[in-house]
C-alpha cells in the first residue's frame, strides 16, 4: 500500500470536522454540501469517485445486501406450475431492476456543477490525487457483484427450470395415468354394457334359429332330413345373419353348413331318378333312375345320411346295369330261336323225354339265374361259412313267395358290392340257403366258391364274416 493511501485510510478513521472559519468563507449553498460531505466522511483530500462512494454509500449497500438477499430465497416445490411461473416472473422482472439501478462506471462519476474556484481546482486535484487505484477497486467490486448477480439469475434460472420440467413431467404422467384409467374404465364399462345388451338380443334370434334347425331333421338324433323343409332353409339362413358377430355365430354357422351339404346331397341323388329316391330318410326301392343318370359317391359328414345315399346310388347303378344285361340278354335269345327253328328233326318224341329230364333236375337253378348271375355247377361253395344254417327242405320248396326278392333290394346290393369290390359285374354265385320267419335269405359268393355275405331278399339286410360285422341277423 503506498504512503498517499495509508494516510488516507489513517484520516478517515478520524472524526470529521466542519471548520467554522472555512464555512464562513462558503456561501450557504457550499455550506450544506460541504456539510454532507463531512457528515459521509468526505475528506479534502479524497477524489470525486470516493466522495460519491462514501455520500451514495447506504444506496450501494441496499443494492448489494437486495441481490444477496435474491440469492438465498428457494422456491417452494409444492407450490402449483402456476404459482412457481408467477414467482418466477416477478423475480426475474425485480432482477432486471435491480441491475438496472446498479450504477456502472460511467453513471458512478456524473459531472458535477463546480464553482470558480473549483473548476480551476480540478485538473490539479485528477493529476494529484491517482484516483486510478481507486478506480479499480470500484470496478473490481462491481465486476465482483455483477458476475454474482449473473451467476445467481443463472442458476435461479437452472433450478426453476429444472423444478419447472420436473412438475410438468409429473404432472404429465398423473394426468396420463389418470386420463388412461378413466379411458380403460370407460371402454370396460362400454364393452361390458354392449356384451349384455347383445346377449340379451341374441338370445331369442339363436332359440329361433336352433328351433328352425332342429325341424328339418325327423329325430333328435339328426339321422333323417325332411324333405318337406328343404325349401325352407334361406329362412335360416337369414336367423343365421342376424347372429353374426356374436360369439353364438360360429357354432350356428356350422350347423347351417353341415345341413345345407346334407340338404344337397340329398336333392343330387334324387334328381337322377324319375321321382324321388330318398324321402324322409327312407329309400324308396321302386324309384327308376333317370336313362342318363350319372351316380358318384357323395359323402355329408351324416353316417345314418350317408348309408341312404350309398344305398340310393347303388340302387341307381344296379338298374342301369340290368338294363344293359337285358339288352344283351334279348339280342342272344333272338339268335338262338332262329337256330333252333331252323334245325328241326323227325325225332321229336325221342329228343323230349331227356330235354323234361334236363328241365326237372335244373328248375332250382334256373329259378336263380332269373337273378343273373354264374351257375354253381362244379364249384365247391364254401356253405360252412354261411351265417344262416343251410335248409335242404326250405330250398327244395322253390315256389314259396318267400323267395320272391322285394323290389330293388337285389339290385341295391349287387350295386353295394360292385362299389366295394365284392364282385365285378354279373361274375358272383347266388344261392339260397333257409327260409326264416317268411324271409327267404340268400348265400352270395364269388365266382371260385367264396363266401360273401348272407343277405334277406325282403328287408336287403346283409351280413358276412368280416371283422366288425353285426354279431346277430335280423330275426
Amino acid at each position: 500500500m503506498t504512503k498517499k493511501r495509508r494516510d488516507r485510510h489513517k484520516k478517515e478513521g478520524q472524526e470529521p470536522r466542519f471548520d467554522f472559519d472555512e464555512a464562513k468563507e462558503l456561501t450557504v449553498g457550499q455550506a450544506i454540501r460541504k456539510n454532507e460531505e463531512v457528515e459521509a466522511g468526505v475528506l479534502p483530500e479524497d477524489s470525486i469517485l470516493d466522495k460519491y462512494v462514501k455520500q451514495h454509500k447506504d444506496e450501494i449497500e441496499a443494492d448489494k445486501f437486495a441481490t444477496r438477499q435474491y440469492n438465498k430465497e428457494e422456491l417452494v416445490e409444492t407450490q402449483s406450475l402456476d404459482d412457481l411461473i408467477q414467482e418466477m416472473r416477478e423475480a426475474v422482472e425485480e432482477s432486471e431492476a435491480s441491475s438496472e439501478e446498479v450504477p456502472s462506471s460511467e453513471d458512478i462519476l456524473p459531472p458535477l456543477p463546480l464553482d470558480d474556484e473549483e473548476q480551476g481546482l480540478d485538473p490539479l486535484l485528477l493529476e494529484d490525487e491517482n484516483p486510478t487505484e481507486m478506480t479499480e477497486e470500484v470496478e473490481e467490486e462491481q465486476n465482483l457483484s455483477r458476475l454474482e448477480q449473473e451467476d445467481s439469475e443463472k442458476k435461479s434460472k437452472k433450478g426453476f427450470v429444472l423444478t419447472a420440467l420436473a412438475l410438468v413431467s409429473v404432472i404429465i404422467c398423473v394426468s396420463a395415468y389418470y386420463v388412461y384409467r378413466q379411458v380403460n374404465r370407460s371402454a370396460q364399462e362400454i364393452q361390458t354394457s354392449q356384451s349384455s345388451s347383445s346377449e340379451q338380443n341374441v338370445q331369442p334370434i339363436l332359440e329361433d334359429f336352433n328351433s328352425q334347425y332342429d325341424a328339418f331333421y325327423t329325430d333328435s338324433n339328426k339321422t333323417a332330413l325332411k324333405n318337406s323343409q328343404f325349401d325352407k332353409l334361406s329362412q335360416l339362413k337369414t336367423l343365421l345373419d342376424k347372429l353374426e358377430g356374436s360369439r353364438e355365430h360360429t357354432l350356428a354357422k356350422s350347423k347351417y353348413d353341415s345341413l345345407a351339404t346334407q340338404i344337397k346331397a340329398i336333392q343330387d341323388v334324387n334328381a337322377q331318378f324319375e321321382k324321388p329316391a330318398i324321402v324322409d330318410g327312407v329309400l324308396n326301392t321302386n324309384a327308376k333312375a333317370k336313362s342318363d343318370a350319372k351316380f358318384t359317391e357323395i359323402k355329408t359328414g351324416n353316417t345314418e345320411i350317408d348309408k341312404v345315399l350309398d344305398k340310393a346310388i347303388s340302387l341307381g347303378k344296379s338298374q342301369q346295369t340290368s338294363t344293359s344285361s337285358s339288352s344283351s340278354s334279348q339280342t342272344s335269345s333272338s339268335s338262338s330261336s332262329q337256330t333252333s327253328s331252323n334245325s328241326s328233326t323227325d325225332n321229336t318224341t325221342s329228343n323230349a323225354s331227356p330235354s323234361s329230364s334236363a328241365s326237372s333236375n335244373n328248375s332250382v337253378s334256373a329259378r336263380d339265374d332269373s337273378y343273373g348271375g354264374l351257375s354253381s355247377s362244379g364249384v365247391n361253395l364254401q356253405r360252412a361259412s354261411s351265417r344262416v344254417p343251410f335248409n335242404q327242405s326250405a330250398v327244395d320248396d322253390s315256389n314259396n313267395s318267400a323267395w320272391d326278392f322285394a323290389d330293388g333290394v337285389l339290385e341295391q346290393i349287387l350295386a353295394t358290392s360292385r362299389s366295394r369290390g365284392y364282385i365285378t359285374g354279373n361274375q358272383y354265385i347266388l344261392e339260397r340257403v333257409n327260409i326264416v320267419n317268411g324271409n327267404g335269405y340268400y348265400n352270395l359268393y364269388k365266382p371260385d366258391g367264396t363266401y360273401l355275405f348272407t343277405l334277406n331278399c325282403k328287408t336287403g339286410y346283409f351280413v358276412g364274416n368280416g371283422a366288425g360285422h353285426a354279431d346277430d341277423l335280423d330275426y
